[in-house]
């Protein structure tokens, strides 16, 4: 017991002891120095209601599936898994979240499956709606990292700049998991911009430090409306249209 203590206090102590930035750098010039990068304001705000499409791979088992993504910024999403012999869905509507398992009755859950519905949703936060959130976010440093701290719903992400590129490469949050904390860390790459947007083409995903998953994009379709009930349980995948 004592050694699984440590090396998650280990773990989480490459965030904790990150450094404040010297005062020359401001939170407000490197959230607006990445809203520019990723492809300025009227762009970024096509973010705010989107439908990812990557192709996915469990390292443990070696299993293939898909994994679709709703987003509507700043508090829903819906993720549809895909897998040769089952199908999950999770969806996080504000303050309610639901799975959804194959055909049987949606499940209302809460505690950590909910939360790491939230962290889930958390990550994909564009660097616009981060700067809506300026006042709950720290700016802090490590090496050739910039690290925009945001704590939201009781839960701490981490998003790692390269300052050389502005681009969000890495990010770290952690959840509970019977009484113990786990972290999690998604590193992205293959950037490319994609319907004026810069975004990552790779998700390579870890948990408690085990590569978990490999993504690979196959398709982004944004500034969706969705229809109405898609946020709800009982919506089929599909249920929107896309606004030109």
């Amino acid at each position: 017991m004592l050694k699984l203590v440590r090396l998650s206090i280990v773990a989480m102590a490459v965030f904790i002891s990150m450094p404040a930035v010297s005062q020359e750098m401001d939170t407000g010039a490197v959230l607006d120095r990445l809203v520019q990068n990723y492809g300025g304001e009227s762009n970024l705000r096509k973010m705010d209601s989107m439908v990812q499409e990557w192709d996915l791979t469990a390292l443990m088992g070696n299993r293939h599936g898909t994994d679709t993504r709703s987003i509507r910024a700043p508090g829903q999403l819906r993720v549809d898994l895909e897998y040769a012999q089952k199908s999950e869905t999770r969806i996080l509507d504000g303050d309610s979240a639901f799975v959804v398992f194959g055909d049987t009755s949606p499940q209302k859950v809460s505690g950590m499956q909910s939360d790491a519905m939230r962290l889930q949703l958390m990550r994909l936060y564009s660097p616009l709606m981060l700067r809506k959130k300026i006042d709950s976010i720290n700016l802090v440093e490590q090496g050739e990292f910039l690290a925009l701290s945001l704590v939201e719903t009781g839960l701490h992400v981490y998003y790692l700049v390269n300052r050389d590129n502005w681009r969000i490469e890495k990010v770290a949050g952690s959840l509970l998991v019977n009484g113990k904390e786990m972290q999690f860390l998604t590193e992205y790459s293959d950037f490319a911009t994609i319907d004026g947007v810069l975004m990552h083409q790779k998700e390579n995903k870890y948990a408690g430090g085990v590569n978990t998953a490999v993504l690979q994009l196959r398709k982004i379709t944004l500034d969706v409306q969705f229809d109405n009930g898609h946020f709800e349980p009982s919506m089929p995948l599909g249920g929107h249209k896309h606004v030109n």
